[in-house]
């Protein structure tokens, strides 16, 4: 679920875009992110008036005060199949499994409760990946680990879901929108969101790492509402 193309997914549909989203007549009633998109060739005002108005029409005058935003699937997505990276970088450390295996045994991996802490992301999250990464394989080489572990902090393992993101954050912010990102991921997240030339688009980053909490549990989403400043009642989340 991207931002630009599928905020409205949160509560309905997957395919629906944000400009659909913020003007659709099938608005759902439980969605709420305070949204709105300056499109090309037409000044963001008035897609702030229009969504103002929008919103008024539906709720009267309750208006949230920040938008909280997932990382993977919403703001960012891998630029190549996970099961592709495995395999191309391991080959010259001996991975010799296809793709379909090492997505099968990663998702197995996965699936199966982590043992060692309540929390799979612990700080940098790498005792968990090492047996990711080794259970996925087949190999547990530590270069190997090491050079898949820090391709995953780049700009060329994730892209921007939609390449007019700023846009709508910018026109959030200027609409008084307090923004932050709330995600499950270990410390590389912060790092990462810099690479890709995001960080300074949100006023906060709750990291389930640094939190020492996952999605979804309440207190990760709670920890954004401090870092804004805001009442958890006066925000909503989208993504996973």
């Amino acid at each position: 679920m991207t931002v630009m193309n599928s905020f409205r997914s949160v509560f309905t549909s997957k395919s629906k875009s944000l400009t659909k989203w913020c003007r659709s007549p099938s608005y759902s009633s439980t969605s709420s992110a305070a949204a709105v998109v300056a499109e090309e060739h037409q000044d963001s005002s008035t897609y702030l008036k229009d969504y103002a108005d929008y919103r008024r029409s539906l709720y009267g005058n309750i208006t949230h005060k920040a938008l909280l935003v997932d990382a993977v699937g919403t703001l960012v997505l891998p630029s190549q199949p996970m099961a592709q990276i495995y395999r191309t970088i391991g080959e010259k450390y001996g991975v010799n499994y296809s793709e379909e295996e090492i997505l099968y045994r990663y998702r197995r991996a996965y699936s199966q409760p982590w043992g060692k802490s309540r929390l799979r992301y612990v700080n940098d999250g790498r005792p968990f990946w090492q047996y990711i990464v080794s259970n996925s394989t087949g190999c547990s080489d530590s270069q190997y680990f090491e050079e898949l572990y820090n391709y995953y902090m780049t700009d060329k393992a994730w892209h921007l879901c939609d390449p007019n993101t700023e846009e709508v954050f910018k026109a959030l912010r200027n609409s008084g929108v307090k923004l932050a990102v709330v995600s499950n991921f270990d410390t590389r997240l912060r790092p990462l969101l810099r690479a890709l030339n995001c960080d300074d688009w949100f006023d906060a980053v709750a990291v389930s790492a640094e939190v020492e909490a996952e999605k979804p549990n309440p207190t990760i989403f709670l920890k954004a509402c401090e870092l804004l400043d805001v009442k958890p009642e006066d925000a909503v989340h989208v993504g996973g």
